[in-house]
């Protein structure tokens, strides 16, 4: 029953004409900010390279696959900071491919830094029909031959963080992309009502000479003003080993495990476990992270926990 539906609203999304341009979820967004905030550019303090590929729902049908590559880096002024986005998302016969670079300016504020920035960049999305299953030859959606567009895509992101603390608010995506059915093309605006917005905020207490506690807060708000909070709290010990555990909103649990290897590189890997009934269909979700600051351009004493 579940799978049937699923793939009813994959045809549905074939024809729709509001575009709903990428939006993937990450669980790991503690550890690669840029993924969701554009003005987190720069605050590892060094050139900064992260991946992650995530596979929600596996043995779900048509399940979304993302793979997310982010590099960003401080240049020679202290205050500016550049960065770059590149996103693969798969959601059954919907592809959306995303570019964005990244601007950001801080400025030092207290004991900690303020940071403001704007992403641009556009989105390469296409449909595949032939992976549409359907019972009526003569439906008009197989008749169709999918979609191709490239359309252009904005996000914006404050940013607050000190040695212990992080705080940040963002925009991501926030243009609205409608079909115009005349001309075959995607017009594009900005309405604040129908924006999604991200708030995210965590503290680092120290427990021990050897155990650090991290608990984070982020909550998503979409363009049907729903809401979504993750609760997620992080034991780390001796700067090296992470255990954690979280929850969503939407009735799922998440389990962390991060190990640094040394003060540049680390990895990390999050269980996801839906609560509902979802669970009977599907084996969970797995999302991997390589993450990797290059010593070179700033001396990384130490690594950092956001």
């Amino acid at each position: 029953m579940i799978k049937k539906l699923i793939n009813i609203l994959l045809i549905i999304g074939l024809g729709t004409t509001l575009f709903g341009q990428l939006r993937p979820l990450y669980d790991q967004y503690q550890l690669n900010g840029l993924a969701i905030n554009p003005a987190y550019s720069g605050s590892q303090e060094a050139l900064s390279v992260g991946l992650i590929a995530r596979n929600q729902w596996i043995g779900f049908e048509g399940a979304p696959k993302t793979i997310t590559l982010s590099i960003h880096t401080p240049m020679r002024s202290d205050k500016v900071n550049l960065g770059m986005l590149i996103l693969n998302d798969r959601t059954g016969s919907k592809t959306e491919t995303g570019f964005l670079v990244n601007y950001a300016y801080r400025i030092y504020l207290g004991t900690g830094k303020l940071s403001f920035g704007l992403a641009a960049g556009f989105t390469g999305i296409s449909t595949d029909r032939d992976m549409v299953r359907y019972n009526d030859p003569g439906d008009e959606l197989i008749l169709n031959p999918g979609t191709r567009a490239f359309i252009p895509e904005m996000s914006f992101g404050i940013y607050y963080y000190t040695d212990r603390y992080f705080a940040g608010f963002s925009m991501p995506y926030f243009l609205k992309h409608q079909l115009d059915e005349k001309s075959g093309r995607y017009r594009s605006s900005f309405n604040p009502s129908s924006a999604d917005y991200m708030l995210f905020t965590g503290y680092q207490f120290t427990l021990s000479d050897k155990y650090d506690l991290v608990p984070s807060v982020l909550i998503k708000s979409d363009s049907f003003r729903s809401a979504q909070a993750d609760i997620n709290c992080n034991l780390v010990y001796n700067k090296k080993v992470w255990l954690g555990t979280g929850y969503r909103s939407d009735n799922s649990l998440l389990f962390l495990l991060q190990y640094q290897v040394n003060n540049q590189f680390r990895v990390a890997y999050t269980y996801g476990y839906e609560l509902s009934e979802l669970s009977h269909y599907q084996k969970g979700t797995h999302e991997i992270m390589l993450l990797y600051n290059f010593k070179y351009m700033v001396d990384v004493k130490s690594p950092r926990y956001f």
